[in-house]
């Protein structure tokens, strides 16, 4: 009976659990660094010759690989989540991934620290455009703090407490900064 009760139990607790996530997409991506555009909230775009285009490389990554993995929950319904060099443990949870005949699009919710990616994939050139977004702001967090308690209506989160980009926009709130990349992205993980 009380090996009964500790299978029924096991059986239980994996039914909540994730499964073995499936690899959706694996890509290796390289930008150029001479494309990198800086836009800055309520400035717009920086000149070129004022970006550090080898600190930004550095800190968020011009040579980087995306892996997408899916996760089936017990509802039958999917998850999938991005690792790349700024989500590299278990990865960031998607608010979009999308993939038609010749593109993928990739948008993350905004994370703990307030950040969120965007990418835009042609499937058969392998150009690539990378967004990414900070919100890191006192004035974002005002903003955010105030539609809270003046929106009681309006959910700012969805029902797992993510917030999104499209939320974002129609609510028009914009991030302390985005950097926008151009390169490449190829199928596989360098070895």
């Amino acid at each position: 009976m009380k090996k009964l009760l500790i299978l029924l139990y096991c059986l239980f607790a994996s039914s909540n659990a994730y499964t073995n996530p499936k690899n959706v997409l694996k890509l290796t991506c390289e930008f150029d660094p001479s494309l990198i555009k800086k836009e800055i909230n309520e400035i717009g775009f920086v000149e070129n010759d004022k970006i550090d285009n080898q600190q930004i490389c550095k800190n968020l990554g011009c040579k980087d690989f995306i892996e997408v993995n899916q996760y089936s929950l017990s509802n039958s319904e999917n998850e999938y989540r991005l690792r790349n060099s700024w989500f590299n443990h278990q990865g960031i949870l998607l608010d979009e991934y999308k993939t038609v005949k010749d593109k993928i699009t990739i948008n993350t919710f905004v994370s703990q620290a307030y950040y969120l990616e965007s990418y835009t994939i042609n499937k058969i050139t392998g150009e690539t455009k990378r967004s990414f977004y900070s919100f890191n702001d006192p004035k974002f967090f005002n903003a955010i703090n105030k539609l809270e308690t003046n929106t009681k209506n309006v959910p700012l989160y969805n029902k797992k407490g993510r917030l999104s980009l499209k939320t974002l926009e129609s609510l028009s709130l914009k991030p302390k900064e985005i950097f926008h990349f151009e390169g490449q992205c190829y199928k596989g993980l360098p070895v």
